[in-house]
Parts: structure tokens; sequence; C-alpha cells
């Protein structure tokens, strides 16, 4: 009974949570993919552990827990997705040249398409000269970000 072996269990388990990673954002469900990658090694190198299955649970529990609470902040900054707001005006996606320093606290403006518009950013600061993307527009303001520029 090879594949009933607890390592194998585990080792299989937190493959599949890794996996489900890509299907269901959110950047939690890797953690307890990983306590039971952990606890599968474990498993296999600690004499004993191999027969407890409370104990197994208990070292999951606690690698997951662990994983999540020191790792998350970190890998969602890694692993953020970049989202383009399509509101259906024909700016989305276009880019524009920033005229005007914009900074999330304030408006700046940009030049597009043969004219100024005010342009904000939600979290970051755009310099004058540089490349911005076009997310939406509300009204005549044009929400604008850096990030979105493959250059």
């Amino acid at each position: 009974m090879f594949f009933f072996n607890p390592i194998f269990i585990w080792a299989f388990i937190g493959l599949l949570f890794v996996g489900l990673e890509f299907a269901i954002p959110g950047v939690v469900i890797i953690f307890f993919g990983a306590g039971a990658l952990i606890t599968s090694l474990l498993t296999a190198i600690i004499p004993g552990l191999n027969s407890s299955v409370v104990l197994q649970i208990l070292l999951w529990l606690g690698a997951s827990s662990l994983s999540l609470a020191f790792l998350r902040k970190y890998l969602s900054k890694v692993f953020r997705g970049k989202t383009l707001i399509d509101d259906g005006s024909e700016a989305s996606g276009k880019t524009a040249e920033v005229i005007e320093r914009i900074t999330p606290d304030k408006i700046g403006r940009v030049h597009f398409q043969g004219t100024t518009w005010k342009a904000s950013s939600y979290t970051e600061t755009l310099e004058e000269g540089e490349k911005a993307t076009v997310l939406k527009q509300e009204g005549l303001t044009l929400i604008v970000s850096k990030s979105l520029i493959d250059e």
C-alpha cells in the first residue's frame, strides 16, 4: 500500500493545494499546501511521526498557520496581479504623457489625444515626462497608472 503512506498523502494534499492557488486567487490556499508539504517532509524524517495522525494534523495546522502569518503579506505583494479597469470608455488602456506631477494625494495633468487632462493615481507617484496607462475616465479626470506600461 505504497500510496496510503502518510508521507505521500501529505505530499499529494500539499501539491493539490498549491495547484488550487492558481484557480482560486487570494494567496491563502498555497500556505496550507506548504504546510502539508512540510508535514510530509517531517513525517519522512522524524521517527514515530508516521504513526501519529493527530501529531501530523497538529504539525500541518501549525506549519500552515505560521507560514500564513509570516509570509502572506510579503508574497501577496510578489504575486499581486495587475488589473486594468475597463469602464467601456475609449480612453481605457491607452497611453498618456505626464506633464504635471501626479501623486495619490494630488491631481496632476497628462497630455492625451491632443489635449491636456486632469489626472490622478490611486497609489503611485508619476513624474513629469513619464508615460502612464489610462485605467478609466471619471468625468473630466483620467485615472492613470505607470505600472501597466510594458516598455
